[in-house]
């Protein structure tokens, strides 16, 4: 079975903003921080912010509190999320594919991810994520359960995106 995850956030800041943001890997640090730490693995930038590609890979652990207690029970170490982002960026759009592994547990989710314009000024970054567990009998509550920590750690990213991009005002060209 599979849980599907669907969120968007607005921001007060344009497509190229975002797309400048993506670009370095200072944000990707910055978005993780207030969510328990986490580190970049990888990131690599080919061409430019309004026209490239960004590929980023995290590894985020997820606070005891949010971890399932049936998913718990088969982890050593505690939950961390492998999440690899692969974006296409532009100036007016920034479009992404996203894939989350779980080391040694039967959980991913892949999906996929764009930043546009929003109404009036700003943008909105949309998700569109299917979460799977491959435990019988239980996985559909483990998929619930981990899609209900994804989305308290976009919420705690979100906050993060948004003091980065406050804090880093694209100059205008």
């Amino acid at each position: 079975m599979t849980t599907r995850l669907r969120a968007s956030r607005d921001y007060s800041h344009d497509v190229a903003d975002f797309a400048v943001a993506l670009a370095d890997p200072e944000f990707h640090r910055a978005r993780l921080d207030a969510g328990g730490g986490g580190e970049v693995e990888h990131h690599r930038v080919t061409g430019t912010p309004a026209d490239g590609t960004v590929e980023v890979v995290v590894r985020q652990p997820v606070p005891t509190g949010q971890v399932p207690p049936a998913l718990g029970r088969l982890l050593t170490g505690g939950l961390v999320l492998r999440r690899t982002e692969r974006w296409r960026l532009g100036p007016r759009r920034c479009d992404g594919r996203v894939e989350v592994a779980v080391p040694l547990a039967p959980v991913r989710a892949e999906g996929t991810m764009s930043v546009a314009a929003a109404d009036g000024s700003g943008c909105r970054l949309e998700v569109d994520v299917a979460v799977t567990v491959t435990i019988p009998l239980a996985g559909a509550l483990i998929e619930g359960a981990v899609a209900d920590g994804v989305r308290q750690l976009t919420s705690v990213e979100h906050d993060n995106i948004t003091r980065w991009l406050d804090a880093h005002p694209r100059e205008e060209s």
